[in-house]
């Protein structure tokens, strides 16, 4: 299940743990997404492959498709990988907005028995 997370929070976090806060969104949201999804990832794998010039752009694309394929492609994954690299903050901000509107909500392949 996706967790409603407060963006001004989110912030405060980030600044007072000096940016360690974003690894740990980049790995939370990731794995529920993929868990929302029914899909196997492996969050911790793309967390560390973050840290690896080059690929952390195919680390972005992973959780920028993830992001879009969960919010039904409000926003087209391109846009989202292209903020990543470029406008950060704006990515974060628009994924935690769909994530946010997602949270509480079963997941659409899930049964009610869970």
């Amino acid at each position: 299940m996706i967790k409603r997370r407060s963006l001004l929070f989110q912030v405060v976090l980030y600044i007072v743990t000096f940016g360690i806060f974003g690894i740990y969104w980049y790995y939370s949201t990731l794995n529920e997404m993929s868990k929302f999804q029914g899909k196997q990832t492996e969050p911790l794998l793309w967390t560390i492959l973050m840290f690896v010039p080059i690929v952390n752009l195919f680390a972005m694309w992973k959780h920028a498709s993830t992001a879009s394929a969960v919010s039904n492609g409000t926003y087209p994954p391109i846009l989202l990988w292209i903020l990543w690299i470029f406008i950060s903050p704006a990515m974060w901000i628009l994924v935690q907005l769909e994530l946010n509107k997602l949270a509480g909500q079963p997941a659409p392949s899930s049964s009610s028995a869970e």
